[in-house]
């Protein structure tokens, strides 16, 4: 049996040991309780930062109303717009007034703003002409009123059509093609009107046009493993403006509700506002179906109507 002066010693020689084992479990403790965390997601900003994003000089990509694409006029080409909280200017590309409009604007969710325009020029009996926006990206700005039938409200998609005006704008004016520009490629989708009904709708949209080599899709977005519009093109440079011959094969031809001719062919034009921005039109009706694949005449201008549908793209960012 140990006496009580070797139990003591032995205690003494231990405790050292001891003290170190549980000096490094306890170190370890907070490393085993501590479980991966996420990192917080930022915060979307007021209506307030995004605002400051939509305030100052915009170009116009495209305008259009009255199934009529005014920036192919000489008065509205290269032509931009100044907004602030209480003014909306689109002036010419030699400072004279096209629009002037006194404005509200409320952020009704995000991304969506309502914008209540008054022109200027309506002196006697101000008329105001109810619209809705929406910024993409802080870099395109969607914008759409209402021009006539006020009585009918508000609209609540972007439209270009007899009663309405839509304007595509963006911060940098395009730059003149270098010659090099390549279809190939995942292109965002801007606006796609139809009957100058926007079909991408009033919100942001991850829509996608990709162009292979001889074949197209339009998705959704740029994962969906499906497609709203598909099929296979052939493109004609030497025309001016461009040629795109589409063969179509989604949806099916001859089914929808507007049929494709069962051939498959639709004719259409595109052109590069530069390496990274096109817009591209082809006719989806106007013909019989009897009519043989060459009398299906190609678009003369990059509008929207009843027959052509006109899409503005811009090169998908890596």
């Amino acid at each position: 049996m140990l006496t009580v002066s070797e139990s003591t010693k032995i205690r003494n020689l231990a405790f050292p040991f001891v003290c170190v084992l549980w000096l490094t479990y306890s170190s370890m403790l907070p490393v085993m309780a501590q479980k991966p965390t996420k990192l917080a997601a930022p915060a979307p900003p007021t209506p307030e930062e995004e605002f400051r994003s939509i305030e100052g000089k915009w170009h116009v990509l495209l305008a259009h109303e009255a199934d009529t694409n005014l920036t192919d006029r000489p008065e509205y080409q290269n032509s931009s717009a100044t907004i602030s909280d209480k003014q909306f200017q689109w002036s010419s590309a030699d400072g004279k007034t096209l629009f002037s409009a006194n404005c509200n604007w409320k952020h009704v969710g995000k991304p969506a703003w309502d914008v209540d325009l008054t022109p200027t020029s309506d002196t006697k009996e101000p008329t105001k002409l109810p619209g809705i926006a929406v910024l993409y990206d802080k870099d395109i700005l969607k914008i759409s009123w209402r021009r006539t039938n006020l009585d009918k409200g508000r609209t609540t998609n972007f439209i270009g059509n007899r009663e309405h005006t839509i304007l595509v704008l963006v911060r940098h004016p395009p730059a003149k093609p270098t010659g090099k520009a390549n279809l190939v490629g995942q292109w965002q989708m801007l606006t796609a009107l139809d009957d100058s009904l926007d079909k991408l709708g009033p919100g942001r949209t991850s829509a996608v046009a990709i162009f292979e080599s001889d074949s197209f899709a339009w998705k959704s977005g740029p994962n969906d493993k499906g497609s709203k519009y598909a099929g296979g093109y052939q493109l004609d440079l030497s025309a001016q403006p461009a040629r795109i011959k589409f063969n179509i094969t989604f949806p099916p031809p001859g089914s929808g509700a507007t049929p494709t001719p069962k051939d498959g062919f639709v004719p259409g034009i595109l052109e590069f506002l530069d390496n990274d921005t096109l817009r591209l039109c082809y006719r989806e009706s106007g013909w019989k179906n009897s009519d043989p694949p060459e009398s299906r005449q190609y678009p003369k201008a990059f509008y929207s109507d009843g027959d052509m549908n006109l899409w503005i793209l811009r090169r998908a960012k890596p």
